[in-house]
């Protein structure tokens, strides 16, 4: 044993890391220090060698295949959706009844809404008149090319097949 105290083994394991200190040429001398290395040393390699077993290659088919054969009925789907849908609608309702200051000032974000909307489709229905009589055609062409794409691309997608369990 060496003549001088043995360091903390967080510096020990710090100058370890580091390669260089003064606690690694203490436990170059000190027989305790080195085989309290060795045995660090050891534990990391053993761990090291540890690894997470990979899960079977069939794991996702078979997962794909339990849950296809159990679908959620549709109609528990349709009543938990109805009643979330029902609970806000009767907090919201709650709170505007309960409060009249947002009651009010619901009715007129409502009622500016309405005035503003019809301004809006006013000036849509008149933008829409200019462009056509300054445009006609091209406006006819393009309106239609954005249609027959839109409907070919829907198409495309509702005739492909949908995916088997192997391409999932």
């Amino acid at each position: 044993m060496s003549p001088t105290p043995c360091p903390d083994l967080e510096v020990l394991f710090a100058e370890l890391e580091a390669g260089e200190g003064p606690a690694l040429d203490h436990a170059a001398e000190c027989e305790a220090c080195a085989a309290l290395m060795e045995d660090h040393r050891l534990l990391e390699q053993d761990l090291f060698r540890l690894a997470d077993p990979l899960p079977p290659p069939s794991l996702v088919v078979n997962v794909m295949a339990r849950v296809a054969e159990s679908p959620v009925p549709q109609r528990r789907e349709v009543w938990t959706g109805l009643a979330i849908l029902l609970t806000s609608l009767g907090v919201g309702l709650g709170f505007l009844l309960t409060n009249d200051r947002a009651l009010g000032r619901m009715g007129t974000a409502f009622a500016s809404s309405v005035a503003g909307t019809r301004a809006f489709v006013e000036g849509l229905f008149s933008g829409a008149h200019a462009l056509w009589s300054t445009a006609g055609l091209a406006v006819a062409c393009f309106i239609a090319f954005t249609v027959f794409t839109s409907l070919f691309g829907l198409k495309r997608l509702v005739g492909s097949p949908p995916p088997s369990l192997s391409e999932a």
